[in-house]
């Protein structure tokens, strides 16, 4: 039913409605923040990465052809907007540390901010995991990190995010399988 709603709508804003792709920005945009969310971990840099996601999908939508999904498009636009973000942000800011050691601060707080509340049962083993399975999410390079958010938390197939990332699907496999090596060296300890 989505598909066949998306495809009327597309249809229409490809005609020039406004109001049908406002109503397919409406649809996804929860899904888009989360994504930009999980690959900037910054709530602002994700908002605006959203609003430019859809504002060039705005802009392009006479020239999407169907040969994907709607939301596969949108993904890989936002998916692309956010690793180039993140490449400018790391080049700006290569000569100040302690800029990125006050990033790191911030992130770590909004991150603590997004986390349900543990319950009083949840151990202090179980926070110093997740805090640590968070940071080595984070140190992950953007495109491994991109790969691990569509595969893992947007649940998507190593297919989906293959077109997602423009890449093979062997190409996302491998990385998964590098992130999972990853996390289980540096989670070691609590694995036991």
């Amino acid at each position: 039913m989505r598909a066949e709603e998306d495809r009327q709508l597309i249809e229409q804003a490809r005609q020039g409605e406004v109001e049908a792709f406002m109503m397919l920005a409406k649809e996804y945009e929860h899904q888009i923040f989360e994504l930009t969310y999980h690959l900037t971990a910054n709530r602002e840099d994700a908002a605006d990465l959203t609003q430019e996601t859809f504002l060039h999908a705005f802009r392009a939508i006479k020239g999407f052809r169907g040969n994907s999904s709607f939301r596969t498009w949108l993904h890989r636009i936002a998916v692309n907007l956010s690793l180039n973000f993140l490449k400018k942000r790391r080049s700006q800011n290569s000569h100040f540390e302690d800029v990125d050691r006050l990033e790191e601060e911030g992130r770590e707080k909004e991150l603590e901010t997004v986390r349900k509340m543990p319950s009083p049962e949840d151990s202090s083993l179980s926070q110093e995991f997740r805090t640590n399975l968070e940071k080595v999410i984070e140190e992950l390079p953007p495109a491994y990190r991109a790969t691990f958010s569509l595969v893992v938390l947007e649940e998507m197939s190593h297919q989906e995010a293959a077109r997602i990332m423009g890449c093979s699907e062997k190409t996302v496999s491998w990385r998964m399988h590098e992130i999972r090596k990853r996390l289980k060296k540096k989670l070691q300890p609590f694995l036991a």
